[in-house]
């Protein structure tokens, strides 16, 4: 027979595996978190069924739904489930993309933001209203916030796990050939490389997801117009990015409309386009996303690009999400350097 002794040993012993076991699942806070539930575009949204049959319901839905942009088939911008407050058990806080929606009288108009409240990488919004013709306003008025904060969580996603296996080596030819920074994913590979041109990409059976760098001088505020950045593009690709038939090459899809928006990110301003892509001469095509990044003191625009070719598969939004979150962690050394010195 085992002896109290003994017996209190082997239990300190098991509290103690428990407590490093509980401990390699703790946050830097100290407190317990799990991991996030679904997969990417998943969303889960509680609100009761009068809610949802409600003109702010509908419109909720309506955002969370929408048709993404750029695209070659139509797909939603999430993947929403919508069920009631009594169905929503603790099991399901940990969603990886989650909307509470409480509708009272005694409740203020308000959107309120939560990064890993529930569990890691998890994103969740608290949406409060006095009743739904309030939360109607509400929803529109914060489309584009509510929109960008999931977006933006699915991409630091994809970031953080890049970060971790991260290609070392093609980041460092990346930062000395373009002076700037940017995560790689260690299952790119480069391809054969071009005169003020890099081509980057992963290629499986089913999906080839790449990226493209390039630069041009910067002049005046032309130098970034939508005519201008596209000339660019197909005049780059047509030299670099040859398809399969002889005399074809990548270019521009230019029966279908290109979008423009410019905005500041990493201390730089960046114009993002996004459209299709075709290659002359060949049936090959897909989306596109293109971020150029102004850099005026040093008189150069550079270009990150992401292309996905999946022919036999129609959803394509998450790979381009996936590919925006490689883009997006651009920086200009400049940039890296004035930042240390303000910190």
């Amino acid at each position: 027979m085992k002896t109290i002794n003994q017996i209190r040993s082997v239990s300190f012993l098991l509290s103690v595996l428990f407590f490093f076991a509980a401990s390699s699942c703790k946050d830097k806070g100290g407190v317990y978190k799990p991991n996030i539930s679904g997969t990417a575009g998943e969303m889960l949204v509680v609100m009761n069924d009068a809610v949802k049959d409600s003109v702010g319901g509908k419109t909720l839905e309506a955002i969370l739904r929408q048709e993404v942009m750029a695209l070659p088939q139509a797909e939603p911008l999430f993947d929403i489930s919508i069920i009631p407050h009594r169905a929503f058990g603790e099991r399901m806080r940990n969603f990886r993309n989650l909307i509470i929606v409480d509708v009272a009288k005694n409740l203020k108009p308000d959107i309120k933001f939560y990064n890993d409240r529930w569990a890691r990488q998890h994103a969740m919004a608290h949406i409060t209203a006095k009743d739904v013709w309030q939360l109607d306003s509400i929803v529109k008025a914060q489309e584009v916030r509510l929109t960008g904060f999931f977006v933006r969580a699915e991409r630091d996603r994809s970031l953080n796990y890049y970060e971790k296996y991260s290609h070392r080596d093609l980041m460092e030819e990346f930062k000395e050939d373009w002076e700037a920074s940017m995560i790689i994913p260690s299952s790119y590979n480069e391809n054969k490389p071009g005169k003020d041109f890099m081509w980057m990409s992963q290629e499986t059976p089913l999906i080839s997801q790449g990226v493209f760098v390039y630069s041009f001088e910067y002049s005046d505020f032309d130098s970034f117009s939508e005519a201008n950045l596209l000339n660019k593009r197909d005049s780059v690709l047509r030299i670099n990015v040859p398809g399969s038939a002889e005399g074809s090459y990548m270019t521009t899809e230019s029966r279908l409309p290109v979008t423009y928006k410019r905005f500041e990110h990493n201390d730089h301003q960046i114009v993002e386009m996004r459209g299709l892509w075709r290659v002359e001469g060949d049936l090959m095509g897909g989306p596109f996303v293109s971020l150029a990044h102004i850099d005026p003191e040093n008189g150069r625009i550079v270009v990150t690009e992401g292309y996905v070719f999946a022919p036999e598969k129609p959803e394509k939004r998450n790979l381009i999400w996936q590919l925006e979150a490689m883009l997006y962690s651009f920086r200009f050394l400049d940039d890296d350097k004035s930042k240390e010195e303000t910190d």
